[in-house]
């Protein structure tokens, strides 16, 4: 799995998605252990603590470097999702163009993969870049695409998911920085989990679902690419004045986005028309960007690193 870029994620996530599609009952039916651990029940615990332990690996006194970096990626970011989801809705409204949805369209560039994030800084990033990835799930979260489609829309928002995420960090952050024995204990199990996390992601994507959606999946896709990562890049490198990888590692989109058009239209059934095209061409989406992503910031770190 080391040899792909990203591959302790994304290896375990193919095929969590392959077993997925063709024995999707399997481990439900067993039930108990083998269904905590192998279907998407277990998802929240796997992703709560990589929280705690990513939390723990965070020293306070390092924290201005975390939010110095990805902290203002991910703030850059959010003010491009707002941007976009706002004059997609004002110039082609709920039903997009092209068949692609607003639901879809802000669901995916809102989407982050933390656990491709953190299989990528393990590959090309430094450990503090590893440490961020607890404030990287802030923004897997679905609260976060329900968020910037609340703003676009001024309805009310939901903040409990996101609070939900930040108390296993904070946690975490405490017990690391009070007991440092504690923190090298704790720290390693962010890796150790990495490709738990892809297999309960993976477990919850039918591939025949995603690739139904064809040509507007792969566009999907491309302007999630278009509209994020160039501005990305260039402004962590000639602001930053750093290699451009994280920009790359955090734009993925996740397999928990799957289930963000759903949840949109359980609290608004008005827009529950997009549901299965929404989810089917994110689905795809999540696909194509655990393979594309990897490769760009593996091109784009040897092209930073050439004696690397």
């Amino acid at each position: 799995m080391r040899k792909i870029p990203g591959g302790l994620l994304l290896v375990p996530m193919l095929l969590a998605a392959l077993m997925n599609t063709f024995l999707p009952n399997l481990f439900t039916n067993l039930g108990g252990v083998s269904e905590a651990l192998f279907t998407t029940s277990g998802l929240n615990y796997v992703i709560g603590a990589a929280c705690f332990c990513s939390g723990a690996g965070i020293d306070i006194k390092r924290l201005a470097i975390v939010f110095k970096k990805q902290g203002l990626l991910l703030v850059v970011k959010t003010i491009i999702c707002l941007v976009v989801g706002f004059f997609y809705i004002q110039f082609f409204g709920m039903g997009g163009v092209f068949g692609i949805s607003a639901i879809a369209l802000i669901t995916a560039i809102c989407s982050t993969n933390p656990s491709l994030y953190l299989a990528l800084e393990q590959d090309y990033g430094t450990q503090d870049d590893m440490n961020a990835f607890g404030l990287v799930g802030l923004f897997c979260v679905p609260a976060y695409p329900m968020l910037v489609f609340s703003i676009a829309q001024s309805t009310p928002v939901d903040w409990t998911p996101i609070l939900s995420t930040l108390v296993p960090i904070i946690f975490g952050m405490i017990v690391g920085n009070l007991d440092k024995k504690m923190a090298d204990y704790l720290a390693p199990g962010v890796v150790v989990l990495t490709p738990f996390m892809g297999w309960v992601f993976g477990a919850g994507i039918n591939l025949f679902d995603a690739l139904q959606s064809g040509l507007q999946g792969i566009l999907l896709t491309v302007v999630f690419y278009v509209l994020l990562v160039p501005i990305l890049v260039i402004f962590e490198q000639r602001i930053l004045h750093e290699d451009g990888v994280s920009s790359l590692a955090v734009s993925s989109i996740a397999g928990m986005s799957v289930s963000v058009p759903a949840l949109i239209a359980f609290s608004a059934p008005e827009y529950a028309i997009y549901v299965e095209s929404a989810t089917a061409q994110i689905a795809l989406g999540v696909v194509i960007s655990s393979i594309v992503t990897p490769m760009l910031a593996r091109w784009e770190f040897k092209h930073t690193h050439p004696n690397a």
